[in-house]
């Protein structure tokens, strides 16, 4: 081992103090602007099905057995919530994301083949490049900076996608992303509080302008993208030129500049931000627990060695995927699915009525009393081999689950574990003193206030010379 064999004390990292009982009119709507999450009462947290009166009225579908139910066996009769759908249509179109039924079926068909497991693992190097060009930036920094590390991550991610999914993307849309992004989520809340209430979406809410712009921007910037892809008749091997020559294998339908750009955009800002902010709460976790960065350490010496992170490497790097999992437990980057309820219900013998709002709280799920032993602790070995129940898939839900199970979840899996083995393998992390990262749910789960650590670089002599290997490198 790398380190001291002995047991650190247990850690319980922040969490989001649930309410007391399901809220009532006013009371749900205040707490859905300061943090979607709060409006999760705390029998959510031990029970299988929480009613809250509302308005508007919400069933919390935390059992196991309803959540089966409602995402795989019935999927069909919940379509997903027009709750997200209205708050994500702006951003993302009709992207499978947000479609249902045959639109979605087809969509789904015609991208499903550019995410086949062994079509992603290609794209390791550059995962790993991506990573490396960060942990050069910070070698290049002064020993006590203190660096935004959610940007960093954020910046690594975007360059693995801006090279898998948009080879040549202009330098100048990170930027444009990164610069609206904290705000448009600090607003998203907003417009969800706003079609709860049935509002038109002419109506002015804060930050509504703000979101539409950066909207506009975003999708502005990849259609200029697409265009000039389709009309260069050039061959890529990235996401962007399959999915132009993308056919369902049942329809022979191809996908619309409109659609690609929409399709584009889910991957770009949900696929992105999601990685990036599971990563950012994952180095969190081992700053406060040096136990698990000493057997990740030991891990990665044994399996990796100085070598680049490669593909041959995801599957053998055991603790590692541990850690990653137990961070999503924690923290799911999205916490909450939402169906809506169309016809009358029971579950589990209760009757829920027609224009009840189902709430699947995976935060909630992953916190379950039932489900978890001392569920807010951090530890890992939860993750170990055999040590999960067979229903577990339906307790641990990072990606969903059913047919509409997130189709990046293999992409984000491969990525977060080649990141995380060669940022730990690199360096170590400190909380920025004084600093207590608040989890804060809208769109995603985010630190609140961002994740300001100090890096400290390992002996560069024990570290690959890796980055000049790989295309995009900076070095």
């Amino acid at each position: 081992m790398l380190g001291p064999t002995e047991s650190t004390a247990a850690f319980y990292p922040p969490r989001v103090k649930p309410s007391s009982r399901p809220l009532r009119f006013p009371f749900n709507l205040a707490k859905l602007i300061r943090n979607s999450l709060e409006l999760v009462p705390e029998q959510a947290y031990r029970e299988a099905l929480v009613i809250a009166p509302g308005p508007p009225r919400m069933a919390f579908l935390c059992g196991t057995e309803l959540v089966k139910a409602v995402l795989l066996d019935r999927a069909t009769e919940f379509p997903k919530g027009a709750l997200q759908v209205d708050a994500l249509a702006p951003m993302f179109g009709k992207a499978m994301i947000s479609a249902e039924g045959a639109e979605w079926r087809w969509q789904r068909g015609a991208a499903a083949p550019l995410f086949r497991h062994e079509e992603l693992l290609r794209y390791a190097p550059i995962m790993c490049a991506a990573a490396e060009t960060i942990v050069a930036k910070w070698r290049a920094a002064p020993p006590s900076t203190i660096h935004a590390v959610h940007r960093d991550m954020m910046r690594a991610v975007f360059d693995v996608i801006s090279k898998t999914m948009l080879a040549g993307v202009p330098e100048d849309l990170l930027a444009t992303i990164e610069k609206g992004n904290d705000r448009y989520y600090r607003s998203v809340n907003w417009w969800l509080l706003c079609t709860m209430l049935g509002l038109p979406r002419w109506l002015p809410r804060p930050g509504g302008k703000a979101m539409r712009q950066h909207e506009h921007r975003l999708r502005e910037a990849v259609a200029k993208l697409v265009i000039a892809r389709r009309g260069s008749g050039v061959a890529g091997d990235d996401v962007l030129s399959r999915m132009l020559t993308a056919r369902d294998r049942e329809s022979e339908m191809s996908m619309s500049d409109d659609l690609i750009v929409d399709n584009i955009l889910a991957f770009l800002v949900g696929g992105s931000d999601t990685t990036a902010f599971a990563l950012a709460w994952t180095l969190y976790l081992i700053s406060q627990s040096p136990e698990w960065e000493w057997r990740m350490l030991d891990e990665i010496d044994r399996v990796v060695g100085r070598d680049p992170v490669s593909s041959s490497h995801v599957d053998r790097l055991v603790t590692v995927q541990q850690v990653l999992n137990e961070s999503l437990r924690l923290f799911p980057t999205a916490p909450v699915i939402v169906r809506d309820i169309t016809r009358d219900v029971e579950f589990d013998g209760v009757p829920v009525p027609a224009g009840t709002i189902g709430i699947i709280p995976i935060y909630a799920i992953h916190r379950h009393q039932s489900y978890w032993d001392d569920p807010h602790r951090f530890d890992p070995e939860r993750f170990a081999s055999g040590a999960r129940s067979k229903s577990a898939r339906f307790r641990f839900l990072p990606f969903g689950a059913g047919p509409r199970i997130c189709i990046g979840a293999a992409f984000a899996t491969i990525e977060a574990t080649i990141m995380l083995a060669t940022f730990v393998r690199a360096a170590r992390f400190e909380v920025s003193p004084h600093f207590d990262p608040q989890p804060s749910a809208g769109m995603f789960l985010l630190p609140k206030k961002g994740m300001p650590m100090r890096v400290t670089l390992r002996d560069r002599a024990a570290q690959p010379e890796v980055i000049k290997h790989f295309p995009g490198s900076t070095s």
